[in-house]
């Protein structure tokens, strides 16, 4: 037992002596401090990346901030900015068109065929670039052989929905004619109701009839309202003073939207069988060839090549915001709701009131202001509280509120 005692004590004495030793060891050694070695190992970092985007020079900081907003814009819903931006475009384009018809330089006026003729010829060419590049649509230019007739068929029905309303911007203010466009939505859902035996509820047939008030509120004819109500202030290139022309200019708008309410009904038989692009090809196409054979045939009607600078100009805008304008809405439908997405649709009025007054000094006047108002506010009631069982399927040119075979993504351009 003491031999054990002594061991026990000797072991403990030993080990207190080297707690001791490495105390004093401790508070003799200085440790590095490697929190602040960090900071300037970040420091030399940051230092470098500046130096050598400060040694590229501006291309290097205009890479940088690009590559930074590429990446904020990856992480937003690009949606909402896309079809407002579709919007915009759309505006211009149906404005350049009315300068085009109206152009007081020009020695005859623009003939609508003309101008259709040269938009669909860039907006062709943009839509077969785009399928060339991207590689991404499945049978492309002409699309799955089973559905052609009904694309053909699609384009056009798309024919007489843009040419109607080419023809109205004649006779009628920038705003009136858009306003009428609005009706289309009514007449959509009794086409579907006849031709594909869907349910067309009291709702769209009451606004469709409230509507048509709308639309006689914007032709004023005279003989219900009399002379008084055409108040153009003598500028025939804004609105028409006659109420005949009004009138024409009026059914030539509501053809425009006949043939929109069938474009949606064949589109609703297409399904989702064809890419949405393709859709675009044909319309344009076929528009291409029909404005061509109207021009060669229609008598009083030719080709003119523009007189100016200022009607060359007009003219690729009007082919360029075309198609920035399908693509745009194209791909921002399917980043958003339906829903939504047409309701979008109603901020295109608000830009053609501002062109009026920006362009041609124009106000809508009261009956008009009450016809634009009546149309909006019913097709707004049909788009938000009609029973929506099924997604509807409309042309990208005139309305946003259809969902697509498959998506355009912004992605795939970029990486090209």
């Amino acid at each position: 037992m003491g031999e054990e005692n002594n061991r026990r004590e000797n072991f403990q004495e030993v080990l207190s002596d080297r707690e001791e030793d490495e105390a004093l060891l401790s508070s003799n050694l200085s440790y590095p401090d490697t929190n602040r070695g960090d900071e300037h190992g970040d420091q030399d970092k940051n230092r470098s990346q500046k130096t050598a985007i400060e040694g590229a020079g501006y291309l290097g900081r205009l890479r940088s901030r690009y590559d930074d907003v590429k990446s904020w814009a990856r992480k937003q819903n690009m949606g909402i900015p896309l079809l407002v931006f579709a919007t915009l475009c759309n505006s211009v384009m149906v404005t350049t068109c009315k300068l085009l018809e109206t152009d007081p330089a020009s020695a005859a006026p623009i003939h609508p065929l003309q101008i259709l003729f040269a938009r669909m010829i860039i907006t062709y060419a943009c839509c077969l670039v785009y399928m060339w590049i991207s590689k991404s649509v499945p049978g492309a230019p002409f699309g799955p052989p089973e559905i052609r007739k009904l694309l053909f068929l699609r384009g056009f029905m798309g024919f007489f929905a843009v040419s109607g309303l080419y023809y109205s911007l004649q006779y009628l203010s920038l705003s009136d004619a858009m306003a009428i466009t609005y009706v289309t939505p009514m007449v959509t859902g009794f086409l579907a109701w006849a031709i594909l035996h869907e349910r067309y509820s009291l709702l769209e047939a009451g606004c469709g009839l409230i509507s048509l008030a709308g639309v006689g509120l914007i032709a004023k004819p005279k003989f219900i309202f009399g002379e008084a109500s055409l108040n153009t202030n003598g500028d025939e290139a804004v609105e028409s003073s006659s109420t005949e022309k009004r009138l024409i200019g009026t059914m030539l708008g509501l053809i425009g939207v006949l043939g929109t309410a069938a474009v949606y009904i064949i589109l609703r038989v297409i399904g989702f069988n064809a890419h949405p692009l393709l859709s675009v090809s044909y319309f344009t196409l076929t528009c291409l060839i029909v404005s061509t054979i109207g021009l060669i045939v229609i008598p009083g009607i030719s080709f003119a090549l523009p007189a100016s600078g200022y009607q060359w100009l007009l003219f690729c805008l009007i082919g360029f915001s075309g198609f920035i304008m399908q693509f745009s809405l194209t791909a921002g439908i399917q980043r958003v709701k339906a829903s939504k997405a047409s309701l979008m649709s109603y901020i295109g009025m608000v830009f053609a009131i501002f062109w009026d007054i920006v362009i041609w000094s124009h106000f809508p006047g009261l009956l008009s202001m009450l016809g634009i108002s009546i149309i909006l506010s019913n097709a707004y009631i049909v788009v938000k509280f009609k029973p929506d069982k099924e997604s509807s399927q409309g042309d990208i040119e005139t309305n946003p509120s259809r969902e697509e075979a498959e998506s355009i993504s912004l992605d795939n351009i970029e990486r090209k």
